[in-house]
């Protein structure tokens, strides 16, 4: 019997082992096939972009007044000389955003023979502020594209400087219309074109009196701040003030039509009175992932600069170089818990690592079936309803960012909302989990998890050396694909960018703040909606849904009203529901980074660590720093 039992007790060794073993090997393979969706990713996208090697894509800086810059990325078709100039048009993206949402179109213009220059404007991506405030540079410069504009027509030699246009979405758009003011009144008006994108404010009388250039506007029908157009919707029709402002500025008094038709061309190019009024079924966002209007864009300047293009408008690649940046989205995510489990292996980690990870999860048997449905309910629910309430103090405590002026602190209007949202989820998410423990669970299996939450000096700070070098692993990934292949990893609305050294302090400002939600949601998962193991995948889906499920929700609703009634539900505060789209995405693996690092240390304060380093810096990385410098 002692045999038997030494013999029975050295198989139990040696399968342990072997499972070790396998795992290891497994997490390696996770991390290689990581790293190649990435590689793939990058080349993938790159040879797009490129248009297969026929375009030279570029990042450049270059400088502005008073020690300002403006950053972004050229894209010059490969023949383009002093003796063969070719047409150029520079392209602005929308508050909040960077240049990278330019992308569809700089590649479908570059691949037809035009020149394209998207930058970060002032206050955004790589850029600089301003001199000026955000709304004042706006007015005043085009945010930086009347600096761009000059640069491109003093410094290239390979430009046509007849044939120069901008065009700009949103808050771009609305720079393309102040640029165009802007070189009305200059002894040499540098643009022949301009298309204004999701900005229809100034399709005024006034402001085409102030304006010598052609002109094409594209609006999208369920633009979410349609509401304070003339008629009170984006759907534009043909007897619009706006589309009759912009097809009548061509027309003396006596010609002046009363209906002009959507999408037609009026004037002539060659005299600087082309007019085309496009409105696609869109929202705004929508118009950064548009086949219809990428079409529109080439349709336009190739007649404002009079090309004849071998290649059909409907002839579009922009979505492959999406589809393969969508790869690298899946990779650089698909890489966090395998670098992670391979660095818990080293020895200046090891002692994080659990030995036996089934034993660090504690199943509590006597929670009541519906508390773990209310508990479910609540997550998304309290999320969902404090959103507007609780953002909309950025008023409160942000006055001058959430007024769009610069600030010393907190520079961020975006993610200053979001933070607020996140703290008071994140606290109310921590009270609840004090009332279950309180009355859901029994002495001892109270006792485990205080034991478990417990975490020493030395284990905190190891836990935190082991988050930050996966955040900087994390990011190696992303620089080392804009070094070497000038792309980055994005979809849409989503995108995991690059940034300079001043986002690293603009994130450590908000660190502590937003680790409050991220470790809040590790605790109520992993102790509340996970407390059944039998049921772990599940459980874990539940989890990622209950995270991202009132940001959800909210978005469904705004564009069910949108699209039923052609009217947001929230029309002024609709750039709230907007700017957390991302979270959608963002927050469902966060619920599985925070299951897996939990059973592989026993405690929930590494997961909830690299979540709060990665995700608030994708946010920081990408919207507007309303900073002085």
């Amino acid at each position: 019997e002692i045999a038997q039992c030494l013999v029975g007790s050295e198989m139990c060794i040696r399968d342990r082992s072997n499972a070790k073993t396998k795992k290891q090997k497994l997490t390696v393979i996770l991390l290689c096939i990581s790293i190649l969706l990435m590689l793939l990713s990058s080349i993938g996208a790159s040879l797009i972009q490129t248009d297969f090697g026929k375009v030279e894509v570029t990042e450049f800086k270059i400088p502005t007044n008073n020690g300002r810059w403006i950053s972004g990325t050229l894209f010059k078709p490969k023949y383009a000389s002093a003796e063969s100039p070719v047409p150029l048009v520079v392209s602005c993206h929308g508050y909040l955003n960077n240049s990278k949402m330019q992308d569809i179109n700089a590649i479908e213009l570059s691949r037809r023979g035009v020149a394209v220059i998207t930058y970060d404007a002032y206050f955004h991506g790589k850029s600089s502020s301003s001199n000026a405030d955000i709304m004042t540079s706006t007015m005043t410069d085009g945010i930086g594209m009347v600096s761009v504009v000059d640069y491109a027509y003093d410094e290239l030699d390979y430009i046509d400087k007849e044939h120069i246009g901008i065009l700009g979405h949103s808050m771009g758009g609305m720079a393309v219309w102040t640029t165009l003011m802007y070189y009305q009144t200059q002894e040499i008006n540098k643009v022949q074109a301009g298309m204004p994108m999701g900005f229809l404010m100034f399709s005024n009388d006034e402001t085409f009196q102030m304006i010598d250039a052609n002109v094409g506007i594209d609006y999208a029908k369920y633009d979410e701040g349609g509401y304070a157009n003339a008629e009170g919707t984006g759907i534009l029709t043909p007897s619009s003030p706006e589309v009759l402002a912009a097809i009548n500025s061509i027309y003396p008094e006596e010609k002046k039509l009363t209906s002009a038709e959507i999408g037609k061309y009026y004037g002539s190019a060659a005299d600087r009175t082309l007019r085309v009024v496009y409105n696609p079924s869109e929202i705004h966002p929508g118009m950064h992932f548009s086949s219809e209007s990428v079409s529109y864009v080439v349709d336009f300047f190739s007649a404002c600069f009079d090309l004849s293009p071998s290649i059909p408008s409907t002839n579009q690649v922009w979505f492959l170089k999406e589809l393969f940046n969508l790869l690298g989205v899946i990779g650089i995510f698909l890489s966090i818990l395998p670098i992670t489990l391979l660095l818990l292996q080293i020895p200046v980690f090891s002692s994080l690592k659990s030995a036996n990870e089934e034993a660090n999860i504690i199943s509590v048997k006597t929670a009541k079936k519906y508390k773990y449905w209310l508990s479910w309910f609540a997550s998304w629910i309290i999320s969902a309803v404090s959103f507007f309430p609780v953002s909309k103090l950025d008023a409160v405590f942000f006055p001058n960012q959430t007024a769009m002026t610069q600030a010393s602190f907190f520079t961020q209007p975006s993610t200053n909302f979001i933070m607020l949202w996140a703290v008071f989820n994140g606290i109310v998410g921590l009270i609840l989990f004090a009332i279950y423990l309180k009355q859901d669970v029994t002495p001892e299996e109270r006792h485990a998890i205080y034991t478990q939450l417990k975490i020493g000096r030395t284990d905190f700070f190891l836990t935190l050396l082991l988050a930050i070098t996966v955040f900087v692993l994390f990011y190696s990934f992303v620089f080392a694909g804009e070094y070497f292949f000038q792309t980055d990893f994005r979809f849409w609305v989503l995108g995991i960018c690059t940034f300079t050294s001043d986002k690293l302090l603009v994130l450590l400002q908000y660190l502590p703040f937003y680790f409050i939600y991220y470790l809040s949601i590790s605790m109520t998962e992993n102790y509340v909606l996970c407390a059944d193991p039998a049921k772990e995948t599940r459980n874990v889906i539940l989890s990622g849904l209950a995270n991202m499920l009132g940001i959800f929700v909210i978005n469904a609703a705004q564009y069910i009203k949108l699209f039923t009634t052609k009217t947001a539900l929230w029309t002024d505060d609709r750039l709230y529901p907007m700017v957390v789209l991302p979270l959608i995405v963002l927050l469902f693996p966060a619920a599985v980074i925070n299951r897996h690092l939990y059973k592989a240390t026993g405690k929930i304060w590494l997961g909830a660590m690299i979540n709060t380093l990665i995700l608030v810096m994708i946010g920081v990385a990408n919207t507007a720093t309303l900073s002085f410098l």
